[in-house]
């Protein structure tokens, strides 16, 4: 039964539990705002760290689908230059008939200025790494990846001016600037195409070595172009070739039959502030002159 009081109270709008008046436009506090502005940020931020990653992927996928392709056409290159016959055939008082044969049709030499230590007649037997007492069979070469000219024409030994990486020697022969070594490998087409191919530039400083905390590993554990040196080796943009060749014997009484070449070639590039690398390996069955 409600009291007369209660009926009172009722009737002039008072009721045990006050209501806070419901306003017409409420707006967002500051730190409704400020919570807002930070998830759209992380969202914006996400998206653009994922956009980013995508297109650092896709450009490391293109290079390496390029240096994969490098790498094959030197193989094949290389294996082009094999001269392979019967040793009856081989040509007299050539060494190092038959067998790899570098650009100028010279018997492969690990030095330009020793053509008689051509590592076709000096083979290693299959466990052989380098060392000072047969690395007269090891081969290397570091060259960018560019048109080099049919004619080079200095009159003496001078850097190559299409490629950084080499130099011409006297008798006009393209060779490695740091072993000497006559280079094997030519790209297609000559420098003064106009759609020679130009997949290498030397930037200010560049130093045409290779950054590796030691001088390689495993069978080319002492290749000079590798330096623990950092400066200026990747001072460059597009790719390098550092093709290394071993010429190989089965036993060690045949002294200067090559029975094939261990054969690596390494494609470098540079992508954001680090090199990448793609190897390719095989080997390449020839037949030297006996020794």
């Amino acid at each position: 039964m409600t009291s007369r009081w209660s009926r009172t109270y009722a009737r002039h709008g008072c009721s045990g539990s006050w209501r806070r008046p419901v306003s017409a436009a409420r707006g967002f506090t500051l730190i409704e705002v400020v919570v807002a502005i930070g998830i759209l940020s992380m969202v914006i931020i996400s998206v653009f760290m994922l956009v980013t990653a995508s297109a650092a992927s896709l450009k490391d996928s293109d290079m390496r689908n390029t240096a994969t392709n490098i790498a094959n056409y030197t193989v094949e290159y290389i294996r082009s230059r094999n001269a392979t016959s019967d040793n009856s055939l081989g040509q007299t008082g050539t060494p190092g008939f038959p067998g790899l044969i570098d650009l100028g049709s010279n018997p492969v030499a690990n030095n330009s200025s020793a053509a008689a230590l051509s590592i076709n007649t000096h083979p290693a037997l299959p466990s052989g790494t380098y060392s000072s007492t047969n690395g007269t069979a090891f081969y290397s070469s570091l060259q960018g990846y560019v048109s080099l000219a049919d004619n080079p024409n200095p009159t003496t030994p001078n850097l190559s001016v299409e490629d950084s990486n080499a130099t011409v020697d006297n008798s006009r022969k393209y060779c490695d600037r740091i072993t000497r070594a006559p280079y094997v490998v030519r790209f297609p087409l000559n420098s003064s195409s106009s759609s020679a191919i130009k997949n290498f530039t030397a930037l200010t400083g560049y130093n045409g070595y290779i950054y590796a905390a030691t001088g390689g590993t495993g069978t080319f554990a002492s290749d000079l172009h590798y330096t623990p040196a950092k400066i200026g080796t990747m001072a460059y943009s597009g790719f390098r070739v550092l093709t290394q060749i071993v010429a190989r014997k089965a036993l060690a009484a045949d002294p200067g039959h090559v029975q094939y070449y261990d054969v690596q070639v390494t494609v470098f590039w540079i992508l954001g502030s680090a090199e990448h690398s793609y190897s390719l390996s095989t080997q390449i069955t020839t037949y030297g002159v006996s020794g």
